[in-house]
């Protein structure tokens, strides 16, 4: 295993257990912003907005949840509260064409994720995602190891 590829698996770890702080009963997502000299920046999960109750009622009606949880991704670029400008972004889940807008506004340099081939919708989601963030520049790759 490379150098580069043992980071890579340990900020992917941490970001599996950033995940686990997650309250949602169905999806747990986790996310690591590192800089260029790979030191942490800033985590995030999936959740609710800073206020709000993590109740089941809540966390169990599909569509308010999903109006209103606020992505990893975004969590920890909000949470960073600095220049991400040349960051690396470490996610759990496959990147959705919102979060990719954040990430680009954040001139974040590049995104891997762990892709999930087993959600056709949000393999659909991840190539559009994928497609803006390569136009931007932005270097993405699965992590598969």
């Amino acid at each position: 295993m490379s150098d580069l590829s043992k980071w890579d698996s340990r900020f992917m770890e941490l970001a599996d257990i950033v995940s686990s702080w997650s309250k949602d009963p169905s999806t747990q997502v986790g996310c690591v912003i590192v800089d260029k000299h790979q030191r942490v920046v800033s985590v995030g999960f999936n959740g609710f907005p800073r206020g709000m109750e993590d109740n089941p009622e809540k966390l169990s009606d599909k569509a308010y949840k999903h109006s209103t949880v606020i992505h990893a991704e975004s969590n920890a670029i909000l949470f960073a509260k600095r220049d991400l400008t040349d960051c690396v972004l470490y996610s759990t889940f496959p990147i959705c064409a919102s979060c990719a807008s954040v990430i680009m506004q954040a001139n974040i340099a590049k995104v891997i994720y762990r892709p999930d081939k087993a959600n056709v919708k949000w393999t659909e989601l991840n190539k559009l995602a994928n497609s803006h963030m390569q136009e931007a520049g932005i270097e993405i790759q699965e992590f598969n190891l």
